[in-house]
């Protein structure tokens, strides 16, 4: 087995990287991202997410799109593990509510933990068909949520979405926008060097599993949207996580996922998904 550290609070499996939207806000292309790559078939991901020892931990069906994978719903129908997965929406819900069980995903015990978390995309997204998913998802058991995110350009279609939201009993959260608008940085970062461009040496610790498409695990995510420097790979029978600092040249140019700054689960307290300490 695969154990999960305990310090981790954190399980992404992002199924492929492709995906049938294109943002200009899509954190995965602020890095050099690399979308095309190697994909793990259904088999692949069963075995591979059955070998982990998550420590009561979800785990997150992410992308690009995880719909998209071809093996999607097999993947979900063979894991063991409790799921939360994170979608643009476009899947056909008739299908998924066929082809899957309110108890295939994570419960989580705050009321505004969501374990089917739909963005919300101006543009590409239709409000009304968002609004009509998310209420067929919940008068079947499950539990979504609708997310939007700041974006400057957004903030006209998100208001809208609101009150729309608010009048059918969905639930909808805005997620403050990660990157740069004009010359302008957006977000609350832990580690706002991370992001000022300029390389420097550091030793880095993560608190998340994070896996490639390919099953190879990475330290953060600009490593895993470029494919460079894995530490690991999920197949890989006899791999064991090791929950230390590695050395790392490129601080500076994180992703900002990364190093923004996370409200904590008390919602009083915040923390990063990363430990950073700058070198000489």
């Amino acid at each position: 087995m695969i154990r999960v550290p305990k310090r981790y609070n954190y399980i992404e499996a992002y199924l492929t990287l492709q995906c049938n939207f294109g943002c200009k806000w899509c954190i995965n292309a602020h890095s050099n991202l690399i979308r095309k790559r190697k994909e793990l078939t259904a088999r692949e991901w069963i075995i591979a997410l059955n070998n982990l020892k998550t420590g009561g931990l979800p785990v997150t069906l992410g992308g690009g799109e995880p719909t998209q994978h071809p093996g999607f719903y097999d993947i979900l129908g063979g894991v063991r593990q409790k799921f939360d997965l994170l979608t643009n929406g476009s899947f056909d819900v008739g299908k998924f509510l066929k082809r899957t069980k309110p108890e295939m995903f994570f419960k989580g015990s705050k009321t505004y933990y969501k374990n089917i978390r739909i963005s919300f995309h101006p543009g590409q997204s239709d409000p009304d068909n968002i609004i009509s998913m998310a209420r067929r998802l919940m008068k079947a058991g499950y539990n979504p949520g609708v997310f939007g995110i700041n974006y400057p350009e957004n903030l006209h279609s998100n208001n809208k979405f609101t009150e729309l939201a608010s009048r059918a009993g969905v639930f909808f959260f805005i997620r403050d926008y990660l990157g740069w608008y004009k010359d302008r940085l957006y977000g609350d970062y832990f580690y706002p060097n991370g992001l000022n461009g300029h390389k420097k040496n550091c030793k880095c610790r993560t608190s998340e599993l994070l896996i490639a498409p390919n099953g190879n695990v990475f330290r953060c995510h600009t490593d895993l949207y470029e494919g460079v420097s894995d530490v690991g790979n999920v197949l890989n029978m006899g791999y064991q996580i090791e929950d230390i600092f590695r050395p790392c040249a490129r601080y500076g140019t994180c992703n900002e996922c990364d190093v923004k700054r996370k409200l904590a689960p008390d919602l009083i307290s915040s923390r990063c998904s990363v430990e950073i300490k700058e070198t000489p």
